[in-house]
């Protein structure tokens, strides 16, 4: 198994070797207490098993609570969130494409030398234009604001 990487807040252990499995990715997670993903999409389909805790999923226009033993299912060019308001570490099951493993690798930083606190200026420079690389769709601070993050 590989290393644990930090992508901007989650930590993610990609389970699958990408360099000899080419039809999916699985990776476990871990979403660490006040964590927020942004709204975003991309081509990818996601599925999300949350093992332990409980998350906060925005899909389809509405916020809805994810606890342990349940499963979100993102169909590729879905926008969505997540937010962890809890005070525990979520574990999750992700399900993806191999392209989506292959964009964690290149954006993710080993977790052990990610200083608390939110990421530098350069850090979150490098995983937009890796992004938009990819062809993903990174919503505004607006957009964010509209469904309830607020990015400062």
């Amino acid at each position: 198994m590989s290393n644990v990487l930090d992508v901007m807040g989650p930590r993610i252990q990609l389970v699958t070797d990408l360099t000899v499995n080419k039809d999916y990715s699985l990776m476990k997670a871990e979403v660490p207490a006040g964590v927020i993903v942004p709204v975003h999409s991309h081509d990818d389909r996601e599925t999300f098993v949350v093992l332990s805790g409980e998350l906060e999923a925005f899909t389809e226009d509405s916020w809805k609570t994810v606890r342990a033993g349940e499963t979100v299912d993102i169909p590729g060019h879905v926008k969505h969130a997540w937010r962890n308001s809890s005070s525990e570490t979520v574990k999750l099951l992700v399900v993806s494409t191999v392209k989506m493993g292959e964009f964690f690798n290149e954006i993710g930083r080993p977790a052990d030398t990610v200083p608390p606190g939110p990421p530098a200026l350069e850090v979150l420079q490098h995983f937009v234009k890796v992004a938009i690389a990819y062809g993903y769709w990174l919503g505004t601070p607006e957009d964010n604001a509209s469904i309830g993050i607020h990015l400062g």
